[in-house]
């Protein structure tokens, strides 16, 4: 039973119990007629009240579901509704390539949504995009996590996002974010390049590690993962030449993997020895 329904029953179950009291009352206090049916009307106009009250309700509701952005902020708001009349321009136009490609990427958002939706994993375009979201949203105390073969120095130090990933790990460390990272380097050469970078992070707060390919009992079968146990979420790069293409997962075994192979590839590294 809806709770519409439920309240409708009530105010009708009240509503004939109030009739009947008020004729039993008006014979027991001998009312006369006029007061009888001033209280009658005075109880019908609660009702009436309270079926407009009801109405906006279902008219909230449906509003809400044919217009779902408004539960949205308005900035939210105006942002979704300028997409949807860029993407029915376009879908109107959809005569070059360019357009072509840009609606049929637009049209993945849709089964992004439904796969993050359902707790699975799903593919997303940005690995320090994605960093970020997990960075901003950690807070002191708990843990960070990165094991990564990518140990070219441009990797870390250009680009707007690049820039704001690396200023916010350096801020989280600075507010008690528990961050670790693993670099894991082909040779010396790897390292003579990596160490200004390693010293970098090192200096601000981030516990950095790392460790040559031919020491570790096995090879990191990504080229990248990051992973917070305390947010469910793992971040994993399969190929390093395919940054723009990341699987995003809150699988808890999954994760409990990831944090495995992190702590073995650890026990195997050593720690990066900055003085401050």
């Amino acid at each position: 039973m809806s709770r519409i329904l439920f309240l409708r029953l009530l105010i009708g179950i009240f509503g004939i119990l109030f009739i009947v009291l008020t004729f039993w009352l008006g014979a027991y206090f001998h009312l006369n007629v006029s007061t009888k049916i001033v209280i009658v009307l005075a109880f019908a106009l609660a009702a009436i009240l309270a079926e407009i009250v009801i109405a906006i309700d279902n008219l909230e509701k449906r509003l809400k579901a044919a217009f779902p952005s408004l539960e949205l902020p308005l900035r939210e708001q105006i942002a979704i509704n300028e997409t949807i009349l860029l993407y029915n321009k376009l879908k109107k136009k959809k005569s070059d390539i360019p357009t072509k490609i840009a609606i049929e990427d637009f049209e993945k958002i849709h089964i992004l949504l439904k796969q993050a939706e359902k707790g699975g994993d799903f593919i997303f375009h940005d690995i320090y995009a994605a960093k970020l979201i997990v960075l901003k949203e950690l807070k002191p105390g708990q843990s960070f996590k990165v094991a990564s073969n990518l140990i070219e120095p441009f990797y870390w130090g250009y680009g707007k996002d690049v820039t704001e990933h690396t200023q916010q790990n350096y801020r989280q460390a600075k507010r008690g974010v528990h961050i670790e990272r693993i670099f894991i380097l082909k040779n010396e050469d790897d390292f003579t390049k990596m160490k200004e970078i390693m010293e970098e992070q090192a200096k601000n707060n981030i516990n950095v590690f790392y460790v040559f390919q031919n020491e570790l009992d096995k090879m990191l079968p990504y080229a990248s993962f990051a992973i917070s146990e305390e947010l469910s979420i793992g971040i994993i790069s399969h190929r390093e030449d395919l940054l723009g293409k990341i699987t995003i997962t809150s699988n808890s075994q999954i994760i409990t993997e990831l944090a495995w192979q992190f702590d073995i590839i650890k026990k195997q590294s050593k720690k990066l020895n900055f003085a401050k």
